[in-house]
């Protein structure tokens, strides 16, 4: 959105060094610095009395002072955009600061242009929401984390059929992102030979050349988007939580569905990819090691403040293994059973192949269960004569 004058903004931090910086970043025609302060009680009076239209904050150890000046603003400011920059680029500081109302976070040092353009994202954040645009309103896509805490409980497999079918179920626009990067196989499972991958993005960034992520997804045949994990393992990679809310921030703005696959383990990234998603599916077998796994998870993530309501609890047989009943896995875990994916040989046959089951048998046990899964979060309605059979208990 064009601003009808300059852009007004109100500086926050208790370091001359970094006021200075902000003050150099800024000079330009399109931005007016109103005022400077402190974090605290001034700079929530100044943002209150001056009403400006950013409000960038510098927050660093203790970040207690930094959070409660934030949320502060917010209230006291509510149409000011809010930017967080901070040396401090854990996964906790950024979901601290973000749930405390702030519009933006970006990881000290920072050149010039990327202190600009982290002021400008939380100036359209808040404007494009203030609009009254209906487009504007629904222009970012359902973001969905496939997770498995423990490795071979099909989390790839599910992850892929998934975004598979959603693209052939809803037609609309898919994209598949693969954060396994030491070893992820999604484009092997969808028989892709990606020209790009999240490493040359990454590489690009690191070169101070910030492109869109569209630039770097490969062509699935049935119009699914994949941004692959590095041919290679790369231990190198230094890929953090603010890699993947940037990832997920430009696609979600461009698809209309976004599926994450994350590593097999509770790591950083599976945090942060937890963290935007809008629904995350939790993948276990019924073996005991699995249901301790996924329960520490749904632990975790409810002293996050992560409401059950976005868990999806999806229970894997990917080898003819009975275990723990649905029951029992409600009683260990906490939440109940959202889909029960029965052991299918296919999975193994067509991920061999590339080519996903939803595409070579789509009427197999495990598809039609992935197709259900599809169905909800896409919101479409089945056919009626398959609700009769399912009613009928056909499948």
């Amino acid at each position: 959105m064009q601003a009808s004058g300059p852009i007004k903004v109100l500086l926050v931090s208790s370091d001359p060094d970094v006021l200075e910086t902000m003050k150099r970043a800024l000079s330009s025609d399109s931005i007016s610095i109103v005022g400077e302060a402190w974090p605290g009680i001034e700079s929530v009076r100044l943002a209150s009395e001056m009403k400006p239209a950013v409000v960038l904050v510098h927050a660093e150890e203790p970040l207690g002072p930094a959070v409660n000046t934030v949320r502060s603003i917010g209230q006291a400011a509510p149409e000011a955009g809010l930017a967080v920059l901070s040396s401090l680029g854990d996964l906790d500081t950024i979901r601290r600061v973000m749930n405390a109302g702030a519009h933006d976070f970006a990881t000290l040092p920072l050149g010039d242009d990327e202190i600009r353009e982290a002021t400008l994202r939380a100036y359209d954040a808040v404007n494009s929401s203030n609009t009254g645009d209906e487009s504007a309103k629904s222009a970012t896509g359902t973001v969905l984390s496939v997770i498995g805490p423990r490795g071979g409980v099909g989390k790839t497999a599910v992850a892929s059929n998934l975004a598979v079918a959603l693209s052939s179920e809803t037609g609309t626009s898919v994209a598949l992102v693969d954060l396994d990067l030491l070893f992820g196989s999604a484009a092997v499972a969808l028989g892709v030979m990606p020209a790009a991958t999240i490493q040359d993005w990454m590489h690009m960034r690191a070169s101070g050349h910030t492109e869109p992520v569209g630039r770097y997804l490969s062509n699935h045949r049935d119009g699914l988007k994949l941004f692959a994990a590095p041919l290679e393992p790369d231990t190198e990679l230094d890929f953090g939580a603010q890699d993947v809310a940037d990832i997920v921030s430009d696609l979600s703005s461009t698809h209309e569905f976004v599926v994450i696959d994350t590593p097999p383990s509770f790591t950083e990234v599976t945090a942060a990819a937890i963290e935007v998603a809008s629904a995350t599916l939790l993948m276990t077998s019924g073996d005991i090691a699995s249901l301790r796994a996924v329960r520490h998870v749904v632990q975790t993530l409810r002293t996050w403040g992560i409401e059950d309501e976005k868990l999806r609890l999806v229970r894997n047989s990917p080898v003819p293994f009975r275990g723990a009943s649905d029951e029992e896995m409600r009683e260990a875990i906490g939440i109940d059973v959202a889909w029960s994916l029965p052991h299918d040989r296919d999975v193994f046959k067509t991920t061999d192949l590339g080519v996903s089951v939803v595409e070579s048998n789509s009427r197999s046990p495990f598809a039609r269960q992935v197709t259900d899964m599809a169905h909800f979060f896409g919101r479409v309605k089945r056919p009626e004569s398959q609700q009769r059979r399912r009613l009928l208990g056909v499948f």
